[in-house]
């Protein structure tokens, strides 16, 4: 049995990382074959990762044909669908030539920004229909399962697929382990992303303000943003007109191979999830991988009260849940004063994590579900 991952973007992004390249190894020790096709990091690594959601319909045909030459030889195995891009075209349409099965994924709502292409006789071509959620819909439809990494989104799929499963994003918790123990005057807190709009550039001054707020209680506190993306510079900027009571220290872009050994100097996760009306659906269907990641490192953690992260957090057990203001202030502030609790809490979410989150238990969960499909 063999199973082919099938992503848009490369290594870098969660999505294709984890969901691709982490699940088709975790199966391999179910006893399934597993490769990866990633249309970036395989036949356009030349392209950034924006780059990829933006080319002209010609550039999205090359790479379907390579892709699609490459699937010819694993014609016999199960395609597992990473997103319904335009990527998603040479797999699907294969498998209608061939009678093959295959999964769909979704770790995001992407559903009405689908990048298809932009010509609709080219998507009724190779999906029978045109309009992000006419395909998305008639591919949902034609899996053997479907995927999802948040409650809501397992809820949107299952009116069109009978056959839906929860699989969070996931950690690798033998990577993402704490091999340091921090207790005493200095508390570093952190947050890392891609500030890629103005959302998420709203989410970080929320942090800042926040920052701003906090009481030290006579120890030496720091916060790290580590980050990349569009809005990264105006965020830096803005802060230099803020006054804060700890020290502000800016990464740029890390590795997501090396965002352990960040971590491990971390004391304090935060994530807010503050939706504007545009992104609203967007946040509430992320699988939050920064949080398994800071859980799996033993830190506490501060998170917005919404989306998926009410299903993982046990407020005051392996996290605190906040949404205004002041309530981060009050449980950011709760954890700097109190060395016990914060070490309490962040051995409670590894505890969580390990049992409910690692790769490790989610790649035997979706090994369970591709033995039940026929290739």
């Amino acid at each position: 049995m063999k199973t082919v991952f099938i992503g848009i973007n490369g290594y870098d992004y969660p999505y294709v990382r984890v969901r691709c390249y982490h699940f088709a190894r975790e199966v391999k020790k179910y006893g399934i074959e597993s490769s990866v096709i990633s249309l970036r990091d395989d036949f356009a690594p030349n392209l950034s990762g924006i780059d990829m959601l933006g080319i002209r319909d010609r550039k999205k045909l090359y790479l379907n044909f390579r892709a699609f030459l490459r699937l010819l030889k694993d014609s016999g195995a199960i395609f597992y669908i990473q997103k319904v891009h335009y990527h998603s075209a040479a797999p699907y349409f294969l498998t209608k030539l061939s009678g093959g099965s295959f999964v769909l994924d979704y770790d995001d709502w992407d559903i009405d920004r689908s990048p298809l292409f932009n010509r609709g006789y080219i998507n009724r071509f190779f999906f029978g229909t045109d309009g992000v959620e006419n395909v998305t819909k008639r591919v949902a439809e034609d899996a053997a399962a479907c995927v999802a990494s948040s409650h809501y989104l397992a809820d949107y799929l299952s009116v069109w697929n009978r056959n839906v499963h929860y699989i969070p994003t996931g950690v690798d918790i033998e990577k993402f382990s704490r091999n340091t123990r921090r207790t005493g005057n200095e508390v570093n807190l952190i947050w890392t992303g891609n500030i890629w709009g103005e959302v998420m550039y709203e989410n970080v001054m929320f942090l800042l303000r926040c920052f701003s707020k906090i009481n030290p209680a006579g120890k030496k506190v720091t916060l790290c943003i580590a980050a990349s993306g569009y809005f990264y510079d105006k965020v830096k900027s803005d802060s230099m007109k803020m006054r804060f009571p700890g020290a502000i220290q800016f990464y740029d872009w890390i590795s997501p191979d090396k965002m352990n050994d960040l971590l491990n100097n971390m004391d304090i996760g935060l994530l807010p999830l503050i939706p504007d009306n545009e992104n609203d659906t967007w946040m509430r269907s992320k699988s939050p991988t920064k949080l398994f990641e800071y859980m799996a490192m033993e830190l506490s953690t501060v998170s917005s009260d919404f989306g998926e992260v009410p299903h993982i957090i046990k407020n005051g057990e392996n996290g605190f849940l906040g949404n205004s203001e002041d309530e981060f202030v009050e449980k950011i502030n709760l954890l700097i004063k109190d060395d016990s609790l914060r070490v309490k809490i962040g051995e409670q979410a590894k505890k969580d994590v390990a049992e409910n989150y690692s790769l490790d238990v989610l790649g035997k969960k979706l090994s369970q579900i591709l033995k039940t499909i026929k290739p």
